[in-house]
C-alpha cells in the first residue's frame, strides 16, 4: 500500500470516527431531552407549587400567580391575575370555573378547555416529539433556581420551535420561549419567584373574588365563547393539515350574540394546536384574510354564509392553508 493510499485510508477512517461520534452525540441528546420532558410533565401534575410568572405575548405583558395541589382527590389550582383586570381561574380534576368580575360573569366548563399561557407543552403527547427536532443546550439560572435548557425546533414550517428551561432540582418548567422562524420570541413566560412548600393548604385554593352578583354561565347555557359545549357530529370537513396534526376535540358553543351556535374543532399535533371555528354569519363585520397577535395568528373566510375561523399558535401560512381547506359536506 502506497503511503499517500495508507494517509487516505487513515483520513477516511478519521471522518468516520468524527461523523459517528457527532450521530451518538446527537441522538445521546435527544434522549436525554426526552428524558427531561416526561420529567417536566410530570412534575407539573404531581408537585405542589406556588410561583409567580409573566406573560409575555407580542407587546401584551401580565404578571399571574399560580397555586398547585396535588393529593388523594386529584388535581387543582388557582391562577390569580396579578395586572390587568381582575380574574381567577380554578381548575380540579372534574371543572374549570373563570371568575370574571369585569365582565359580571363567572364561567363554568365541566370539560377542560385547553390550558392558559405555558401550559400546553405540559399536556403534550409524547407523539408530538416526531416533529421536533429535540436536544439539551445547557444550562441557565432562573427565578435563582439552576436549569437544563432543551431546544424543541419544527422539521417543517407549519409549527414554531421552543426553548425551554427545566428545573434541575425539581423537573418544574421555569421558563419558556415559542420561537419564529428567524428565532425570535413570540410568546414568553418566565417565573419570577416559585416555592414548594411541604403543605398547600385548602384555603389558598379558594376563590379570593366572590362570584355573588355576578352571572353564572354553566356548560353551554351562557352567550360567552368560552363556556365548553357538547360534543358534536360536525358537517364541516378540513381537508389539509400539517402531518400529524389530528383532531382532538368537536363541540359547538353559543356564540357572543347567543343567536347561533358555533362550531369548534381543535386539532393537535400532540403540542402545537389550531381551533376551527364556524358560525352562520350575521348583521357583524365578517372576518377575512390574516390577523395576528404575537404568536398567535388567525386567517378568516365566508363559506356558503358562514364565517370560517382558523385560530392558532402557527405560523400565518398555517393557518391560512387550513382555512382554505375548510368545506361543507352535507
Amino acid at each position: 500500500m502506497t503511503k499517500s493510499l495508507q494517509r487516505g485510508v487513515h483520513t477516511g477512517l478519521l471522518v468516520s470516527l468524527v461523523v459517528c461520534s457527532a450521530l451518538s452525540q446527537a441522538v445521546e441528546s435527544q434522549n436525554e431531552a426526552q428524558v427531561w420532558l416526561e420529567r417536566m410533565t410530570q412534575a407539573a401534575q404531581q408537585l405542589d407549587y406556588d410561583g409567580t410568572f409573566v406573560y409575555r405575548n407580542g407587546s401584551e405583558m401580565e404578571s399571574m400567580r399560580i397555586i398547585h395541589k396535588n393529593d388523594e382527590s386529584g388535581e387543582r389550582s388557582r391562577l390569580i391575575a396579578l395586572s390587568g383586570a381582575k380574574r381567577e381561574v380554578l381548575r380540579d380534576s372534574s371543572q374549570v370555573v373563570c371568575i370574571l368580575p369585569d365582565d359580571e360573569a363567572v364561567v363554568v366548563a365541566k370539560r377542560r378547555p385547553p390550558n392558559p399561557y405555558h401550559t400546553a407543552i405540559l399536556t403534550a403527547s409524547k407523539d408530538f416529539a416526531q416533529y421536533y427536532d429535540v436536544s439539551v443546550m445547557g444550562g441557565d439560572r432562573v427565578a435563582g433556581r439552576q436549569t437544563e435548557v432543551l431546544v424543541l425546533t419544527p422539521l417543517d414550517k407549519y409549527r414554531y420551535g421552543y426553548h425551554l428551561w427545566v428545573d434541575r432540582e425539581t423537573g418544574l418548567l421555569l421558563k419558556s420561549d415559542l420561537l419564529s422562524a428567524q428565532g425570535g420570541a413570540l410568546e414568553q413566560f418566565i417565573y419570577t419567584s416559585i416555592s414548594l412548600p411541604a403543605e398547600i393548604t385548602d384555603d389558598l385554593l379558594e376563590p379570593g373574588i366572590t362570584g355573588q352578583q355576578l352571572t353564572w354561565h354553566i356548560n353551554g347555557s351562557g352567550a360567552l365563547e368560552t363556556v365548553v359545549g357538547e360534543a358534536v357530529q360536525s358537517p364541516w370537513q378540513v381537508d389539509w393539515l400539517p402531518d400529524g396534526f389530528m383532531m382532538a376535540d368537536c363541540t359547538e358553543t353559543d356564540s357572543q350574540s347567543g343567536d347561533m351556535p358555533v362550531t369548534h374543532m381543535v386539532y393537535t399535533d400532540g403540542l402545537a394546536s389550531l381551533s376551527v371555528f364556524i358560525e352562520q354569519l350575521n348583521n357583524e363585520d365578517p372576518l377575512e384574510g390574516l390577523s395576528a397577535m404575537g404568536a398567535m395568528n388567525a386567517f378568516g373566510r365566508i363559506v356558503d354564509g358562514h364565517q370560517v375561523t382558523v385560530v392558532g399558535e402557527v405560523p400565518a401560512s398555517t393557518v391560512e392553508a387550513v382555512a382554505n381547506s375548510v368545506n361543507l359536506i352535507q
